[in-house]
């Protein structure tokens, strides 16, 4: 009699075991995944500042090192940061946009040239001017099909006067759908504001969902993964 009862405490502690074991195992691949973000953006900032500032530093500073004789670290970056300063100062004039228009306007007959200087051009007024601050508010809608949802920023009301008179009175509004994991590319949906549904994100979060794929919910930071995300909004049925 006492067989039976001994096995059945052992699948129990077997049981139980293996419920710790998941558990664990669960804890680590939030830790994990929290490590990554967390670790991923900073090492990569980190790289990039680093080959910005020896690109910079170098194109410069190695013509100051060969004629004073020695080595100053930083120059390079300095002096380049002043002839950004300078530049800029020119481009604000009539004279200086011109001549930056003429220079813009020769890229642009160059093939290859052109997709790549208006790839570069376009990349940093994303970073530099941040170009998404233009955007009113994050809003959701049905793309590509019914019941499947998607992310989208309002950026203006659409005022292009239609030629169907039946048209003409839709209150309608231009959305930009950005891609994962590039939000720079996207697409640009000219909907009925009635098909579209607001939320409570702001730029920034819908932003952080985008680039993450999902990761990381609105209103919750990387260390977050894992945890039940807040309901920021009501989709309609």
């Amino acid at each position: 009699m006492k067989l039976p009862i001994q096995h059945e405490r052992l699948n129990h502690t077997i049981s139980d075991a293996g419920e710790k074991l998941n558990q664990i195992l669960l804890l680590l691949r939030k830790y994990l995944l929290t490590g990554v973000l967390v670790l991923v953006p900073l090492m990569v900032t980190l790289y990039i500042m680093y080959a910005v500032f020896q690109i910079t530093d170098g194109l410069l500073g190695v013509a100051v090192s060969n004629a004073i004789g020695y080595r100053v670290p930083g120059v390079g970056l300095f002096l380049t940061a002043i002839i950004c300063v300078i530049v800029g100062v020119i481009a604000q004039n009539y004279v200086g946009r011109r001549i930056i228009t003429g220079i813009e306007g020769s890229l642009e007959r160059i093939p290859v040239v052109r997709s790549l200087y208006n790839g570069i051009k376009q990349v940093a007024d994303v970073v530099i001017q941040k170009n998404h601050g233009e955007f009113k508010r994050v809003v959701m809608l049905e793309y590509p099909k019914e019941h499947c949802w998607v992310i989208g920023f309002v950026t203006a009301d659409f005022i292009i006067p239609l030629r169907e008179k039946a048209l003409d009175d839709l209150d309608m509004v231009t959305v930009f759908v950005p891609t994962t994991p590039n939000p720079t590319s996207g697409f640009l949906l000219i909907l009925e504001k009635s098909k579209i549904v607001d939320t409570h994100m702001d730029i920034e979060d819908a932003m952080k969902v985008v680039i993450s794929g999902g990761l990381v919910q609105p209103g919750k930071s990387a260390d977050a993964i894992g945890e039940e995300p807040e309901k920021e909004f009501v989709i309609p049925h």
